[in-house]
């Protein structure tokens, strides 16, 4: 049995502007995991448990090397599983592997637990990665960390070529990230073409591209706040698309600044000047509330606002995490102020989170069966 844990992601800076191909942004791998569990069965068949399928399993038999739905149902709980099933199935192809029949099974901590509501850590983009590193595992696959990030970075670009694909690096690298996201246009159309190599559009350099650790403060504490209502970021990244495509110009201020306020926070970073750092954050947080005076679209929800309210009175810095209208927002604090800080939040029906960054490679094992089938991989 093959066991992947995957950490969700936060928002730390970039947001809106990292959906340019070239723009950065500063994330952070959280420990909530998506966790992927595969046992290979030498079949014919796989069966994908989730708790958001209606009847929480979904079978697929292979016909000819693709493996279709049995009876016919709807997965569109599972479009970023099979999205994720797919690629790594024609890579493996293109290496000479056949395809494989197994159980597995998807489980998350990126949600409320007992609502079910998102806490907005990035599910998807876990969840691709838990499931690209599993079935590549199963395989006998040992990709390199870089071949691993552009394999679930296609596979989310099957689903969505405009997203920026920022969660899925958080996600795979861990800890505080540095993400300066790709052109998806060429790689879209060339997952479409006819004939094109995977494992070649794989192996060689993306333009943009750029993936790297972050040294995390030192001397401040990282606290995040859920504010209890989810937000839909494909929603409000749409409506955004709409409304700034009437201001070309100040749009183009709004991502040049923020360019700019994501690099000087990377560079504080690295010199661990806890100063910089604040002021970087305090500025990401302005740019998006210019966003919003721009294009009418609410990135600080009220609640989000009584959060970031809070941590200032108390000499935090904070802001709204990811697209916003709700989900987390984060604050950069004095160790010395977090009890205060947290109480006030739950005063103020805002639920602290009590996330920290993780770091290093992801957490892959395997376990034992209680039984086996024939053609098993070894446990």
């Amino acid at each position: 049995m093959i066991v992947v844990d995957v950490p969700g992601k936060l928002y730390v800076a970039g947001e809106y502007a990292v959906l340019e191909p070239g723009s950065p942004a500063v994330l952070i791998g959280v420990d909530r995991y998506a966790r992927a569990r595969l046992r290979v069965t030498g079949t014919s068949r796989r069966t994908i448990t989730s708790s958001r399928l209606p009847g929480r399993t979904a079978e697929f038999v292979r016909r000819g090397t693709l493996f279709e739905p049995v009876p016919p149902a709807d997965t569109a709980a599972l479009t970023h599983v099979l999205a994720a099933l797919a690629t790594v199935d024609r890579y493996a192809a293109e290496l000479g592997h056949e395809p494989l029949g197994f159980d597995l099974d998807i489980d998350s901590q990126l949600d409320d637990s007992a609502t079910g509501r998102k806490f907005g850590l990035g599910s998807s983009g876990a969840v691709t990665v838990a499931v690209v590193r599993a079935a590549a595992r199963a395989h006998g696959l040992r990709p390199t960390a870089e071949t691993e990030l552009k394999l679930a970075l296609l596979a989310l670009f099957s689903v969505d070529p405009h997203c920026s694909g920022g969660d899925v690096a958080a996600s795979a690298r861990g800890g505080w990230v540095y993400y300066r996201a790709p052109d998806r246009a060429p790689l879209a159309a060339a997952l479409r073409r006819p004939g094109r190599s995977l494992a070649a559009l794989v192996a060689r350099r993306w333009p943009l591209l750029e993936v790297r650790s972050v040294p995390p403060p030192r001397e401040l504490s990282l606290q995040v706040g859920w504010v209890g209502r989810p937000a839909r970021s494909s929603d409000l990244v749409q409506a955004m698309k709409r409304a700034v495509s009437e201001h070309p110009s100040r749009y183009r201020q709004f991502v040049t600044a923020s360019e700019h306020c994501v690099d000087e926070l990377a560079a504080a970073c690295d010199r661990e000047d806890s100063r910089a750092i604040t002021g970087a954050l305090d500025t990401a947080g302005r740019l998006l509330r210019d966003l919003t005076a721009l294009s009418g679209v609410a990135i600080e929800s009220p609640e989000l606002t009584r959060l970031r309210h809070i941590a200032e009175e108390l000499g935090a810095v904070a802001k709204s995490s990811g697209a916003g209208g709700g989900d987390c927002g984060i604050a950069l604090a004095d160790p010395s102020v977090v009890p205060a800080l947290q109480r006030r939040w739950r005063e103020a029906d805002i639920e602290p989170l009590n996330l920290r960054a993780i770091g290093g490679s992801l957490r892959v094992r395997l376990e034992r069966s209680a039984s086996k089938s024939a053609g098993n991989t070894p446990d």
